[in-house]
């Protein structure tokens, strides 16, 4: 991961922000040409506006005018691609920026690590200090390897949405270039930013995962709601249990294969759905998705539940979200609603807590992750299981291939046990 980290890195090396100053400002020259133009048309309109008499005349006259209006749209969608170069330019500043702080705390974590194990080459008795620091390492690799690919995921963005303008333009002012949709670009970024130095925090201090969950924390109005405006978390009084919004930061930074490795670490003992992985393709438009459920303990112990969660990946394989083991969270019309229930195996009649949908916006009940976390030190995560059903019934041809991924999961793991119900939808039960 190490290597795949500089070479990342490396890449956004490669771009040059003088060369986008230099579009810029060619842009720009080049404008201020257009307009000279115009001008002179201008002038020269105004002198045979005054010879020209007649139909014929009046005909040349409009001609001219077209070619007026057109000099103008020239020297709109010029000053608009100066300002998609710039756009670019300040996105690929801040992607070296933060690339090369990542990189150096790479390189920093990978020394640490050698020096580890070069002590412990002629005294045995740092063997297990070394294996413990190779462990930990590992999570913190993994963690910066997911740092660095969002930085390059987030400046590909901006590349693609400014090329797309530039490509797309027809004479006036797009405004995706503009100030307002470059702050919120620039909005998003930080958070994403601000993820990874959550996560570098509970690395550091596990059991901040645990206090998160905690009853006595969510009493304080006021820290509830930092907490909810920055993991999204909040309680349900009305099913005693935690659960998430739409807008909470894990939605910004989707699924990776690395997560469930880092889960313990963070405090977290689950049993999740995969090996093989529920993925699968809808047919009509060649998105790929992944479906993937957990359940088991949380907070070190302190707390149980269980999570179902739908994430997407484009179709493009050139897409900016195309990065191996990488799925963005689903969006819009690509959410789905689930019911979620956990019981108690032993004692299926014994239902511990009941999500329909509660953290999505409004009124459908769609989400990307139907999350239910209830704080109890005292059920066992072995004797968990989980019910739930996904309402895709409007949507048969991508339900039909969601079912297939289900059935081939099934048969590595017999306790998943998949069905479509007659309304169309898909119920499974889960005690692995």
């Amino acid at each position: 991961m190490f290597d795949r980290i500089y070479e990342l890195a490396g890449k956004l090396d490669e771009g040059s922000t003088r060369d986008l100053d230099d579009r810029a400002r060619e842009c720009r020259t080049t404008k201020e040409a257009v307009n000279a133009a115009k001008s002179q048309l201008d002038g020269v309109r105004t002198e045979l506006s005054q010879a020209w008499q007649g139909n014929a005349g009046e005909s040349a006259l409009a001609h001219l005018d077209d070619f007026r209006r057109n000099r103008e749209r020239q020297a709109d969608d010029l000053e608009q691609s100066a300002v998609s170069f710039e756009v670019v330019r300040d996105a690929l500043e801040k992607a070296q920026r933060e690339a090369r702080s990542t990189r150096e705390e790479a390189k920093a974590l990978e020394a640490e690590l050698e020096g580890a194990w070069k002590g412990a080459e002629d005294n045995p008795f740092k063997l297990p200090g070394a294996w413990a620091k190779q462990a930990k390492t590992k999570i913190q690799e993994g963690l910066l390897l997911l740092d660095m690919e969002r930085i390059v995921r987030t400046y590909d963005k901006v590349l693609n949405d400014e090329g797309a303008t530039i490509r797309g333009m027809k004479g006036h002012i797009d405004e995706d270039a503009g100030a307002v949709l470059r702050a919120a670009r620039e909005k998003d970024a930080g958070v994403l930013s601000e993820l990874s130095h959550i996560l570098s925090v509970l690395m550091k201090n596990p059991n901040l995962g645990k206090s998160l969950l905690m009853d006595k924390l969510m009493e304080n109005p006021e820290l509830a709601a930092e907490i909810y405006k920055y993991f999204g978390f909040k309680y349900s009084s009305n099913g005693d249990f935690y659960t998430t919004g739409e807008h909470s930061l894990q939605s910004y930074f989707g699924w990776h294969d690395l997560y469930d490795k880092a889960g313990p670490a963070l405090g977290m003992k689950l049993h999740e759905t995969s090996h093989p992985n529920i993925e699968f393709r809808d047919p009509e438009t060649g998105k790929q998705y992944r479906f993937e459920a957990w359940k088991g303990s949380y907070g070190h112990g302190g707390s149980f539940g269980g999570e179902v969660a739908l994430y997407a990946k484009d179709a493009d394989p050139k897409g900016p979200d195309n990065i191996p083991g990488y799925h963005s969270a689903a969006e819009g019309d690509e959410q789905i609603r689930v019911t979620q229930q956990i019981y108690d195996k032993n004692n299926p009649d014994r239902v511990y807590l009941t999500n329909d949908g509660q953290g999505a916006d409004g009124t459908d009940k769609r989400h990307y992750w139907n999350l239910a976390i209830q704080t109890d030190p005292n059920v066992d995560r072995e004797s968990l299981g989980q019910r739930a059903t996904i309402h895709v019934e409007d949507r048969p041809a991508m339900r039909d291939e969601m079912f297939k991924a289900m059935q081939r999961y099934a048969a590595a793991d017999p306790t998943f046990k998949p069905v479509i119900n007659p309304d169309g939808s898909i119920s499974y039960t889960w005690e692995k």
